[in-house]
């Protein structure tokens, strides 16, 4: 009997063990306050540009020569005085 009861307070440490090890292995859950939004566990992550993107386009009085700032990413070089345009998504 006393080797039973033994074995049986091993187990349920080695249980108690196993659960306190896996809680602090876990990554946390989402914030729990009101100015969280419900669908905030179901966003999209973030979308980078390539790090080639210098976010320039041609413009310029003559489009052919300028690379000028824009928005968008995209990736513009001169090559002998031309405007050379490129897609870095």
């Amino acid at each position: 009997m006393r080797r039973s009861v033994q074995f049986a307070l091993r187990f349920f440490l080695l249980i108690a063990v196993v659960t306190f090890v896996s809680v602090l292995l876990s990554s946390p859950g989402p914030n729990q306050n009101p100015y969280v939004s419900a669908l905030s566990s179901l966003a999209v992550p973030q979308a980078f540009a390539k790090p080639t993107c210098n976010f320039k386009a041609c413009g310029g009085s003559r489009h052919n020569e300028a690379c000028n700032p824009v928005n968008t990413a995209s990736q513009c070089t001169n090559y002998k005085g031309f405007c050379i345009i490129g897609n870095c998504t």
